[in-house]
């Protein structure tokens, strides 16, 4: 029998319309090209012992001849010395229904402040909303593709490289990660890419549906229900499912599952399918293999979403093996897990140890 071979783009657009139609939604493609970010005008946020930080504001435009219309607001912390005398930057993109404050939890935040422990390490943090999150511009949900969150990333990229950043490190959360992968595949402008709370099948698809299943659209939820500027096309998560989804609920502190709770934002439905349709790519079709910078994939040990019936996280080399066929160009690919953890890894007690281990990593790499 002749096999037949199915071009990459009709298995992108079958399962992108699948995710969608799950949702009730459609997507619409903003495809990216280069361009560069200017700042508006900043505040500045009180120094602490181990650095400052400063409040922006960010032009940007999510794809070729649209208009630099969308705003995105970010804080950039610097430390009062560069470990080693080199400037370097993590640049951090949230997951969905989450904003930058993932990275700057107020919480106890000598715990869970992946951007204060950045600093103390001595390298710089760019923590931002992406938009439709947060205080960024808020634009129809249908417009944010992976590749419009993809583009505006890189024009953040290209503005710390004007402001003189020697290496650049895009760490990513969830739907963080794949923007990240997509950022890195497209313009190969980053030196390294962590990601967290990301894998790809076999072991996404078992957790996957029942995660996606907990999202409604944000009009339904009383916490957004009447704002204008949020159409039916966003979610958020339903209520009560957070320390189910994102947490290993007898590790974790109550206190910080009801604050997230209480402190949910939103993610366009578009994003939430698109980032299903390209985690479900095969290797070798897989954006993955156009990624040519170091690679750390790095998840909690009871991650719901990717760890279980056909992956076991609870040792690196499992995930490194799950992860190995789709980074075939990597300069490098290193796979961990972070015992006792679920999947928003920055937000549970073992926070320390999981950034000590992105930190040595990108000490290596």
């Amino acid at each position: 029998m002749r096999k037949t071979i199915i071009p990459r783009k009709r298995i992108i657009r079958g399962i992108a319309a699948t995710a969608a139609a799950s949702l009730n939604l459609c997507a619409v493609p903003a495809p990216a090209t280069p361009a560069h970010a200017t700042p508006a005008p900043s505040s500045s946020v009180p120094s602490s012992s181990e650095g400052s930080c400063t409040r922006v504001r960010l032009p940007v435009w999510l794809g070729p001849g649209l208009p630099r219309e969308h705003i995105v607001s970010g804080t950039l912390c610097v430390p009062r010395a560069y470990a080693g005398g080199v400037r370097r930057v993590d640049v951090l993109v949230h997951g969905g229904t989450y904003d930058s404050s993932y990275w700057q939890w107020p919480q106890n935040p000598r715990l869970y402040s992946y951007v204060r422990k950045t600093t103390r390490a001595g390298r710089a943090a760019f923590a931002y909303d992406r938009p439709g999150s947060g205080d960024s511009s808020r634009p129809p949900s249908t417009a944010l593709t992976v590749a419009a969150d993809a583009h505006v990333l890189h024009q953040i990229v290209q503005w710390l490289r004007r402001r003189d950043f020697a290496q650049t490190t895009v760490i990513g959360h969830s739907v963080g990660s794949m923007i990240a992968i997509s950022e890195a595949a497209d313009y190969r402008d980053v030196d390294r890419v962590v990601l967290t709370g990301a894998l790809h099948p076999p072991a996404i698809a078992a957790g996957a549906p029942l995660t996606i299943a907990r999202f409604q659209p944000a009009t339904l939820d009383p916490s957004f229900a009447g704002r204008r500027s949020i159409d039916t096309g966003y979610l958020t998560t339903r209520p009560g499912t957070r320390s189910a989804s994102f947490y290993r609920a007898s590790a974790a502190d109550p206190a910080v599952i009801a604050y997230d709770e209480a402190h949910k934002d939103i993610l366009s439905g578009v994003e939430l399918g698109d980032s299903a349709a390209r985690v479900a790519v095969p290797p070798g079709l897989n954006d993955t293999n156009r990624v040519r910078a170091h690679v750390l994939a790095i998840v909690g040990e009871h991650d719901a979403a990717v760890c279980g019936l056909l992956l076991d996280c609870g040792r690196d080399e499992n995930v490194r093996a799950n992860e190995a066929p789709y980074y075939t160009s990597a300069a490098s690919l290193t796979g961990a897990t972070v015992p006792d953890t679920g999947h928003s890894l920055a937000l549970h007690p073992s926070a320390d140890l999981s950034f000590a281990r992105i930190n040595r990593w990108i000490n290596t790499h």
